[in-house]
């Protein structure tokens, strides 16, 4: 029997909600690709089965125009700003594992020589000064992430709007 490719829309709660070819909600993502960056798409969440899961590979596009002009060059600018603070972030949680490493094999080390005569390790305040120098740097480059991403979004949003404004003149 041969299943049926095409998608539907339902009624749920007077919104419409695009029905995958698992009869399941289809799950609304963004793409991040050089041609469509920040074009929102339906697809396929998949079904729990026994071992793993099982998707129907739908695909469809929930914006309906490729972004173009001053909004591709913005959204394609963002993604690469996103991108790079998300590299550094990992590269300064990283380099704060080392030194939290560091800091416990030295300090560990030193604090069992020195512990008769109640003396802190030298090397453990700097470590810990550098830990929390790189831990305050992951705050700051997540906030401008979040930043980024809030105005990449705002920008998806008032272009669709511009896109049905425009479509609402045309029609009229």
């Amino acid at each position: 029997m041969a299943e049926s490719s095409s998608s539907s829309t339902i009624d749920k709660k007077k919104a419409k909600v695009v029905v995958c070819n698992c009869n399941i909600e289809a799950k609304v993502l963004q793409a991040w690709t050089v041609d469509n960056p920040g074009r929102r798409f339906y697809t396929c969440e998949g079904r729990r089965v026994s071992n793993g899961y099982q998707t129907c590979n739908f695909f469809r596009w929930y914006d309906v125009e490729k972004p173009h002009g001053w909004q591709y060059t913005a959204l394609l600018g963002a993604r690469n700003v996103m991108r790079q603070q998300r590299e550094e972030i990992s590269n300064l949680q990283n380099q704060v594992r080392e030194l939290i490493l560091e800091n416990v094999r030295n300090g560990g080390a030193v604090r069992l020589e020195n512990e008769s005569s109640g003396q802190n390790p030298p090397d453990s305040d700097l470590n810990c000064e550098a830990c929390e120098a790189l831990r305050g740097e992951i705050l700051v480059l997540n906030e401008r992430s979040m930043v980024y991403r809030n105005v990449l979004i705002t920008l998806a949003i008032k272009f669709t709007v511009v896109i049905c404004v425009f479509m609402g003149i045309l029609k009229w």
